[in-house]
């Protein structure tokens, strides 16, 4: 009797699942590096946020699409295979997480001046707080775009 739901196809959700978290992580980690940058330059508070999020989401969509051909270019995904890529991706999800953390420390927000930068954009999102919903929005874009990449993919002929 054939089973509905073998192993491989629990392998297949779990590079799944880490590849969205992998791209997501990966898209905020460098927003966040754009955001504190263009604040620490004093640039203006909606160029900040326009910035930020326009480059989270193309870092999304590249990340999502550089994942997609590394798989789709092997002809057989066999069991060892898939449990390979599962270790890369949980293993380059850590290093984001590690760097993320270092850089919390020691990045551009422990730079001298920072604070001081970091008050006109604030005041600016408190004064125009709806602005924040892009953040909101290009969120549920890049789930959108990460379907519809994973569809798109499917529905090529090899």
């Amino acid at each position: 009797m054939n089973k509905l739901i073998t192993k491989e196809h629990l392998l297949f959700l779990v590079v799944g699942g880490f590849s969205i978290l992998l791209t997501s992580e990966l898209a905020n980690f460098i927003g966040q590096i754009i955001n504190q940058f263009l604040i620490f330059i004093n640039q203006d508070p909606l160029l900040v946020i326009i910035v930020k999020e326009v480059v989270q989401l193309a870092v999304f969509i590249i990340s999502v699409h550089v994942i997609l051909k590394l798989i789709t270019k092997q002809k057989v995904l066999i069991k060892d295979n898939l449990i390979k890529l599962i270790v890369w991706l949980i293993g380059i999800y850590f290093v984001i997480q590690v760097l993320q953390v270092l850089y919390g420390i020691y990045g551009i927000s422990s730079l001298e001046g920072y604070r001081e930068a970091t008050i006109n954009y604030s005041e600016y999102v408190k004064e125009n707080y709806l602005i924040i919903s892009i953040s909101s929005v290009v969120y549920y874009l890049q789930r959108l775009l990460f379907a519809i990449s994973i569809v798109n993919y499917t529905l090529k002929d090899d």
